[in-house]
């Protein structure tokens, strides 16, 4: 979906003709999630601002479209994700000093890591590792890792036809988890997967922060799961450009 506002609009009458063609036959209707991937006060104007990543993007420019969403669809099911790290997580290039003697011989020297570069660790005897090192962001329990104060947070007790969980990821000290179903080298899951099938869910949209890092891992594991899913790039913000245009066309290509 591409990046104008009559996109929006258009998703909007096409999930409402979802739900109005299927009614007379509701065993057959889709059943939508909507999945808000990160958007936290780090990632908007903290210590990861997408506006000091190459994109340069606003990633406050999310949240009227998102809010829109929340607003104008009666979503069955509607996820919040939290990027949820420890103060020693290995994401984090001030931390690179902790984990120094577990650098592969493969790997950029310690003296020429940069921020945002990628170190390979090894990962206790499994395939090796490839880590981007971050600024520290979304430490657990800071203001940095809570949701931003202008995006609208649904919650269930007042609105009874829809279900609303909140899921972190990256908890694990040693492992990055940029997907809100796994973690980066498959080892651990959240309880997303198990929640979209106690839901019966069909229909995956994703929203959020960063396109071509969380929102995409996240779509790419709903493809794989066998969801039908969309990205919503009005209500995406990135960090890089190229990679963005880079996983995109990957991701389209998987659907196909």
């Amino acid at each position: 979906m591409d990046g104008s506002s009559h996109s929006i609009t258009q998703l909007i009458r096409f999930l409402h003709s979802l739900r109005t063609d299927n009614t007379r036959q509701s065993s057959n209707r889709p059943i939508n999630a909507l999945l808000i991937i990160d958007v936290q006060n780090d990632f908007i104007n903290g210590t990861m601002a997408l506006q000091n990543c190459p994109s340069k993007h606003n990633g406050e420019e999310v949240i009227p479209v998102i809010n829109r969403l929340l607003d104008s669809i009666n979503f069955d099911l509607i996820v919040y994700s939290y990027d949820w790290h420890p103060i020693d997580h290995i994401s984090f290039f001030d931390n690179l000093p902790l984990r120094s003697h577990l650098l592969t011989s493969d790997s950029i020297s310690l003296a020429d890591l940069r921020l945002y570069s990628t170190a390979t660790f090894a990962n206790n005897g499994l395939d090796c590792m490839k880590q981007t090192l971050w600024p520290r962001h979304c430490v657990q329990n800071t203001f940095g890792a809570q949701l931003y104060p202008y995006l609208k947070i649904i919650d269930e007790k007042n609105n009874k036809d829809v279900s609303v969980i909140h899921i972190h990821k990256g908890t694990k000290s040693n492992i990055d988890s940029y997907s809100t179903f796994w973690d980066n080298s498959k080892l651990n899951k959240t309880a997303l997967q198990q929640q979209l099938q106690n839901k019966h869910v069909t229909h995956v949209f994703v929203t959020g922060i960063a396109t071509d890092f969380c929102v995409y891992s996240t779509a790419m594991h709903a493809l794989e799961n066998g969801y039908k899913t969309f990205i919503i790039e009005d209500a995406c913000r990135g960090v890089d450009d190229e990679t963005i245009k880079e996983n995109l066309y990957h991701f389209m290509q998987k659907k196909r």
